[in-house]
């Protein structure tokens, strides 16, 4: 025989598994194509993305990496990029569990100047990760080798804000690709509070209600105006 769950139980099970459903990859490829213009704020895939200059490369172009899709490249040409921002559109916390790299200018490029990409997160309750990827130096533009390499993060959850800075060879600023990043929306604090006085409440009342059942087995009936009124 199978037994019915407890409203409660159902309800953490319920709250589970939309816990799980939250989970998306922003592509870059549900903006609009502008010709590689310069950017300097986008929104896609439910995140903002904030930098000084940048580009969302959705025309090819022979000078740049490619992967077959739209991605950000951001530039530090005359110290304009620097870094990049993403949040979540609203505000509110999310996880990253990894994403792909890449430089920008595909290899023999005069403007090839890549090393590294820095990123920083940071928490909701003050706490900052930081994680520094070396780049393969696989950059040859459309066709050939894949450009971009992925790189998976462990434990960067509860975050408010990523951001993901280039540096190249000589230790400045440097130019940088992203895309298919990996996220997961992370209900708030304050979401969590009230769903769990919620089901406070519905505990105690199906206690109640179990005790009044018991008491009405017991006597044959609750007296009228008493506590077992529902």
């Amino acid at each position: 025989m199978t037994l019915p769950l407890h409203p409660v139980l159902a309800s953490i099970a319920a709250l589970s598994l939309a816990g799980t459903a939250n989970a998306s990859v922003v592509t870059f490829d549900d903006l609009p194509v502008s010709g590689n213009a310069i950017d300097t704020f986008v929104s896609s895939g439910g995140f903002d993305f904030n930098g000084g200059h940048f580009h969302i490369i959705d025309t090819p172009d022979p000078r740049v990496v490619d992967n077959g899709t739209q991605f950000l490249a951001a530039e530090a040409a005359n110290g304009l990029g620097k870094a990049v921002t993403m949040t979540q559109v609203g505000g509110g916390l999310f996880s990253l569990d990894g994403l792909d790299v890449a430089e920008v200018w595909r290899s023999g490029e005069s403007l090839n100047d890549f090393f590294q990409v820095s990123l920083t997160g940071n928490q909701f309750g003050g706490g900052v990760l930081s994680m520094l990827v070396t780049l393969d130096g696989i950059a040859d533009g459309p066709g050939g080798a894949n450009d971009f390499q992925t790189v998976a993060l462990g434990g960067w959850t509860n975050l408010m804000s990523v951001t993901i800075t280039g540096i190249n060879a000589s230790g400045a600023f440097g130019d940088y690709s992203i895309d298919n990043l990996l996220v997961n929306v992370i209900p708030e604090p304050g979401t969590y509070a009230l769903m769990l006085a919620g089901l406070g409440l519905v505990g105690f009342a199906a206690r109640r209600r179990m005790s009044c059942r018991f008491r009405f087995r017991s006597i044959q009936r609750a007296p009228f105006g008493g506590p077992c009124r529902f």
